[in-house]
């Protein structure tokens, strides 16, 4: 399945989860059944390869990122675009909000193409038909976590058809998300019966990226991570206990060497060498369209263009294309890495110069405080965190891009049992320090004053992977949140998004969110 995410059956009709016929019983020819199709692996692989296709396709990086970390003191955008930037920047959106509602309905369109192939892949009675199903009530299961983090009260639907007279609800509103969790904890817990085990998998560079065990166990220990935000419960222990599934199955691992985060970002971050930290991974590829499943845009839409050919301390950056300058970092967070500290050379600041020692750009942080108004193109700190690939002469990179990876999964069991019991103070410290020493030449222990400083090293371990306003909420701290722009606190309500008014229109059954 490895780079074919290509829609090859587009008569698989995976259409927007609330579309429908009206006429129930009429004979659909244009549509997939068990009595036509999956008889071979053959057609089963192409009907799960439209699956991860629109999995590809829900998280388009630059929607996702103005949501999750635009909205932090992470990241900016300078362009225009109908000020949508700004907004997430101000946390100033409504529900007309255009890159929110592509993400919504991005995912439910996903999740609608999970639901037509469990109904039927089913119907089918495949001897392998469980574990192929758990994979895609895998990536459903996912598709829903998005959707709670970021919009709370969602409907379920796990049909592929819909009734317009009976229509997805989100009410009672009061418990719809904690509805939504445990729905989810469900689908992860039934997965991990039947999903393959990556101890099993003979050829792993093969089977990448495609879910597993160990991929469903640890999308488990995030949901009981964030649960107290998400169903009003905490689940310290039991995000404990499901990293350690994850941990003790010595599937995944740290490169420790200085530098080696940039193993899983890497161009060939595809390649088993490399791809022993990632967890969760969209497959990419460098062909020049705009097929948002099929490029990286995170670095080469954040690249400011003068970068071309630039060098920094004697050694070739390898940026071979023109970036289009917008997508940036903000000084705020360029400022709480050590100056020793790995990842700060992921963040391009100050002068660069070619291999001629000839100027190309001195990159200088935002200076305007009228977010209205900006004036500088050269403002604005690139972000080179997917490692540029001198090959590639286009803006769509060939890095595979990230969803989870082993990193977050240390971190993660480090907060929970350091929310159990301070302590647990030295194991926590010993967990992060896996993640943290790697950063430094001459490796260094990691210390825990307060939870503050795990959020810290998470927000700089995790830098533009679409989780910081998620951890943010978590600590309490994102309607709190400071940048240059932003400087006043919001309301409680702001924690989450609401539903887009489209669908709003679309299906009455909807409640919107609180206050929206």
């Amino acid at each position: 399945m490895k780079k074919t995410y290509i829609s090859i059956f587009v008569s698989l009709c995976f259409s927007i989860i609330f579309s429908a016929c009206t006429n129930l019983d009429e004979t659909l020819y244009d549509r997939i059944s068990a009595t036509n199709f999956y008889k071979t692996p053959e057609e089963v692989n192409a009907g799960l390869t439209d699956v991860y296709y629109r999995f590809n396709v829900a998280h388009n990086f630059l929607n996702q990122w103005q949501l999750q970390e635009c909205s932090t003191d992470h990241a900016m955008c300078p362009w225009g675009d109908g000020n949508v930037f700004k907004q997430a920047q101000l946390h100033t959106w409504d529900a007309t909000h255009g890159p929110m509602r592509e993400v919504y309905t991005n995912i439910f369109s996903c999740i609608a193409a999970c639901n037509s192939f469990i109904e039927t892949l089913k119907l089918a009675k495949l001897s392998n038909g469980p574990a192929i199903e758990a994979e895609v009530k895998t990536i459903r299961a996912y598709s829903y976590m998005e959707l709670i983090d970021l919009f709370g009260n969602v409907p379920i639907v796990t049909v592929a058809q819909i009734d317009p007279q009976n229509l997805p609800t989100n009410k009672p509103i009061v418990d719809q998300r904690k509805k939504v969790f445990e729905f989810i904890e469900a689908e992860l817990k039934d997965a991990i019966l039947n999903l393959v085990s990556l101890k099993d998998v003979a050829d792993k560079q093969g089977y990448y990226p495609r879910v597993a065990k160990e991929t469903a166990q640890s999308l488990l220990a995030k949901l009981y991570l964030n649960a107290e935000i998400w169903s009003g419960t905490a689940r310290w222990q039991d995000c404990a206990n499901a990293c350690d599934d994850v941990i003790n199955s010595d599937v995944y691992s740290l490169p420790t060497i200085y530098g080696g985060i940039w193993k899983a970002f890497a161009p060939d971050n595809e390649i088993a060498a490399n791809n022993k930290e990632i967890i969760l991974g969209l497959s990419k590829e460098n062909i020049a369209n705009w097929d948002p499943a099929t490029g990286n845009w995170i670095n080469t839409l954040s690249i400011h263009p003068e970068l071309k050919g630039a060098w920094r301390n004697g050694k070739n950056l390898n940026i071979t294309y023109a970036g289009w300058g917008g997508p940036s970092v903000l000084d705020e967070h360029f400022m709480i890495y050590d100056s020793l500290d790995f990842r700060r050379t992921l963040i391009l600041k100050g002068k660069f110069y070619d291999q001629n020692n000839k100027l190309l750009i001195d990159i200088k942080p935002y200076s305007n405080t009228d977010i209205f108004a900006f004036n500088n193109p050269k403002e604005g700190l690139s972000c080179i965190k997917y490692q540029p690939d001198p090959t590639v002469l286009t803006n769509f990179a060939r890095n595979d891009m990230i969803l989870l990876r082993y990193a977050d999964i240390l971190l993660s069991k480090a907060e929970a049992i350091y929310r159990l019991s301070p302590g647990n103070k030295s194991t926590a410290e010993a967990l992060i320090t896996q993640v943290y020493a790697r950063n430094f030449q001459i490796p260094r222990t990691f210390t825990i004053n307060s939870l503050d400083d795990i959020l810290q090293e998470r927000s700089r371990e995790f830098l533009w992977e679409n989780t910081y306003r998620t951890d943010l909420v978590r600590f309490g701290k994102f309607i709190t949140t400071r940048t240059k722009w932003k400087t006043t606190d919001d309301p409680a309500y702001r924690n989450i998004f609401p539903i887009p008014q489209s669908e709003m229109q679309t299906n009455p059954n909807l409640s919107q969110n609180p206050n929206y």
